[in-house]
Parts: structure tokens; C-alpha cells; sequence
């Protein structure tokens, strides 16, 4: 099964997302708490959805982080 993790501030969009993907055969992790991304990050999944604004780190930063590993 194919892991996504979903890194989305707004929290209708972050259940429905998780609800549309589990739906669909995926596993679908979310993740609410936005100091400790690089951790959820670190459990390699398949495919992130990022928000680019999030409150506490811009996305664009955490997306830097990614591709630099």
C-alpha cells in the first residue's frame, strides 16, 4: 500500500483528503503539528501534499529540505 503524507494546515481540507485517499486504497497519514515535519518526512512516504502556507514553517522551506535528501 502506498503511503502519502499530508502536511495541510486547514482542517476540512486535511480530513477530506485523508478520507478521499483511505477510500482509495491508500494509506493516507496526516500530520497537524507543523515542528515536527522533518520527523513525519524522515518515515519515507511515497507522496507529500504540502501546503505551501502553513503557520509555523513555509512550505517552500520544507520542500528545499526535501530535495536537498
Amino acid at each position: 500500500m502506498k503511503k502519502i503524507l499530508i502536511i495541510e494546515d486547514d482542517e476540512a481540507i486535511r480530513s477530506e483528503l485523508q478520507k478521499l485517499l483511505t477510500n482509495s486504497g491508500y494509506e493516507a497519514q496526516i500530520t497537524d503539528t507543523f515542528s515536527n515535519v522533518k520527523e513525519q518526512i524522515e518515515k519515507k512516504p511515497d507522496l507529500i501534499l504540502l501546503d505551501i502556507n502553513l503557520p509555523e514553517l513555509n512550505g517552500e522551506v520544507i520542500l528545499k529540505e526535501i530535495r536537498k535528501e
